[in-house]
């Protein structure tokens, strides 16, 4: 079997053919940043084309499967800075690099050919919800809590689940409210 080594990522056969991918980031409730997106799309792009694997499950260390966008990482925040130079076309030409970058993750979790199955315990909030929305499957524990918080911080959600949830959901009505 293949050894995936990442560092804000555990990955590890936990049965002959069964992936589990975890998120390794347990201090921050496994809040996502920079480098974990570019994990997660590498990560599932080669457990793609792994004939080892037929199955994945996806979970979070720690108290929480993931608490969103971490806020924290100057990376994200610092793309929609004032103080960073240059005009706003050029502004918005580079948060869309890096907004297509963040989707290409997530979508390569959806266009696995393997049923990737997200166990979700804890806070799933933002960025979480786009991590489950682009999985086949969704189970949770009964503490688990759900938001999109974007909208809390003035950001659209805009990394897939406003494409996926109304499959998802099958009542566009009550994902409206939502």
């Amino acid at each position: 079997m293949k050894e995936y080594n990442y560092e804000l990522l555990k990955v590890e056969y936990v049965s002959d053919c069964v992936a589990n991918v975890k998120l390794n980031r347990p201090r921050q409730m496994n809040a996502l940043n920079q480098k974990i997106w570019a994990e997660i799309g590498d990560v599932f792009e080669k457990l793609d084309a792994d004939e080892n694997c037929r199955a994945i499950v996806l979970t979070g260390e720690g108290k929480a499967f993931c608490s969103g966008l971490d806020l924290k990482d100057g990376t994200l925040t610092d793309l929609i800075s004032v103080e960073q130079g240059g005009d706003v076309a050029r502004k918005a030409r580079l948060i869309r690099k890096e907004i297509l970058k963040m989707q290409k993750a997530f979508t390569n979790i959806e266009e696995c050919c393997k049923p990737v199955i997200a166990a979700v315990h804890g806070v799933c909030f933002g960025g979480g919800i786009d991590i489950i929305s682009a999985c086949d499957i969704r189970h949770c524990t009964q503490d688990a809590l759900f938001s999109v918080k974007e909208v809390d911080v003035g950001l659209a959600a805009d990394v897939g689940s406003l494409n996926r949830l109304p499959k998802i959901c099958g009542n566009e009505s009550w994902l409206k409210e939502v």
